[in-house]
């Protein structure tokens, strides 16, 4: 019996093909190679090559710099974005953001991961003065940030391995770690504690504390939802005081994400 692939599939229309290879590359943990891609997608090397330059030429899909992995470019990242903050979830996961906020007083972040960096899915600012202001769309570095080194902690061990080997460990702060054994023994940590701190090693006077949101099988992190503020109000002495509410928060999330 003849086994169906990609190409055979019943959505006639090429372009349709095409999106459901994107669709493909998107659901792997890492950069896919040209021959991963033929093996996962089933498909003939000249049909994949030729979806390939289609999704390239729109700006959907890119090369990394070696030339033999491919990675969502900037166009598909903005569409994800656009779904995600502009579908029927997004009304309830900013109520549940303002909740906390309001409840704790500190801005609150719904982030994401895209590739080395982190991205501010939605915000909601504190009230109260002396506050460092982010928008929405906003990207971070993902060592020097509370979500991002979150989502590299809960990350499979070989995924992690490869995104931290592309990682540029600029300085930020006198804070940010650049040693790579000190921040994968920080990301052993985080893993064992279920959340993360930025202790201004992205901004200097701002801290921040992160947890976790996991998919519904609770296996995994899909997001991260993180407090903000002024070393002067959020610190490593009074962070953890927080995290009970964010929990709470990140599980109603975790509905409305997955």
């Amino acid at each position: 019996m003849k086994q169906e692939t990609m190409e055979d599939a019943p959505d006639s229309s090429p372009a349709l093909k095409a999106f459901g290879l994107l669709e493909t590359i998107a659901a792997m943990d890492h950069a896919p190679t040209l021959a991963e891609l033929t093996e996962t997608a089933n498909l003939p090397k000249p049909t994949l090559h030729r979806w390939l330059a289609m999704l390239e030429g729109a700006d959907l899909l890119q090369r990394l710099p070696d030339g033999r992995r491919y990675e969502l470019a900037s166009r598909a990242t903005a569409l994800a974005f656009a779904i995600l903050s502009n579908n029927p979830g997004s009304t309830l996961r900013h109520q549940i953001l303002q909740r906390v906020a309001r409840d704790l007083g500190e801005s609150c972040n719904l982030t994401v991961l895209q590739g080395t960096e982190v991205m501010y899915l939605d915000r909601v600012e504190a009230a109260l003065p002396l506050r460092v202001a982010f928008q929405k769309g906003s990207r971070v570095p993902a060592h020097c940030s509370a979500s991002g080194k979150l989502f590299l902690a809960m990350m499979p061990p070989a995924a992690r391995q490869r995104l931290v080997c592309t990682l540029v460990f600029e300085r930020h702060t006198e804070n940010t770690l650049t040693d790579p054994v000190a921040f994968e023994a920080e990301l052993s940590q985080i893993k064992r504690v279920g959340y993360a701190l930025d202790d201004e090693e992205f901004l200097s006077g701002l801290f921040c504390v992160a947890v976790p949101i996991f998919d519904r099988s609770g296996k995994d992190c899909i997001a991260a939802i993180a407090l903000q503020a002024p070393v002067v109000r959020l610190s490593r002495d009074n962070a953890a005081d927080r995290l009970p509410a964010l929990r709470t928060a990140a599980e109603a999330l975790s509905a409305t994400l997955s």
